[in-house]
């Protein structure tokens, strides 16, 4: 009897503690089965949007070249530059927080500067910037929208941004272009200078770009 009596106060306890802890229990049990399908969507979800981005992208490629073609008629030049536009412009509202839409932005920049619309080549750089592109990427931006400052004349501005750029490994072609700036000014010296610190710093990373030479060498004879 005493074995049976300890028994049923066991099973008591347990239906005590269970009434007033159980909903905790299963309601921490829902929690958790919650936390895990959501992280299993979550990851499916960005797969699938990794992939639909990576597709849209393929086809930007494929219009970016079809731009490319020579010896094509006015009309047909006109269809595949809209082509372009407005995939690279769906592919940076659709996947904004992806790489590819930083690569449609420098893409759709390029197109913009080769019909000389600076403008708009600053706007979509300026986007790729401010949308959390890889450190090289963004170096890659900022050293086009130096040049695209240049071509608007904005050149106080283009220098502005080259001297606020933490260059590291491409510091070679930010002083190249700092050289151009120079040149510009008016200010040989300081092209000069510019130019040598690309020409070492290319020496030290396996050879002197030959167009860097050819411009220090032309302010070498004006001097």
């Amino acid at each position: 009897m005493d074995t049976y009596r300890t028994e049923e106060e066991q099973i008591d306890a347990i239906k005590k503690w269970w009434q007033t802890n159980g909903s905790n229990i299963l309601i921490g049990i829902g929690l958790a089965i919650l936390i895990v399908v959501g992280w299993q969507f979550w990851q499916d979800q960005k797969r699938v949007t990794g992939e639909a981005a990576s597709v849209m992208y393929g086809e930007l490629l494929e219009a970016a070249e079809l731009v490319a073609q020579p010896n094509l008629d006015a009309e047909k030049i006109t269809a595949n530059v809209a082509t372009l536009t407005h995939l690279g412009g769906e592919l940076k509202a659709q996947h904004e927080t992806s790489e590819y839409a930083i690569f449609a932005a420098l893409m759709l920049a390029k197109q913009h500067v080769n019909v000389g619309d600076a403008d708009k080549a600053e706007t979509e750089l300026r986007w790729a910037i401010d949308h959390n592109a890889s450190e090289g990427v963004k170096l890659v931006a900022q050293l086009r929208l130096a040049r695209v400052l240049m071509m608007k004349g904005q050149l106080d501005d283009a220098l502005v941004l080259i001297n606020s750029v933490n260059t590291g490994a491409q510091s070679a072609a930010f002083d190249e272009v700092k050289g151009d700036i120079f040149v510009s000014l008016g200010q040989l010296d300081e092209a000069r200078a510019a130019y040598s610190k690309a020409l070492n710093a290319n020496d030290n990373n396996g050879g002197a770009k030959p167009i860097v030479k050819m411009k220090y060498d032309n302010l070498a004879v004006v001097k």
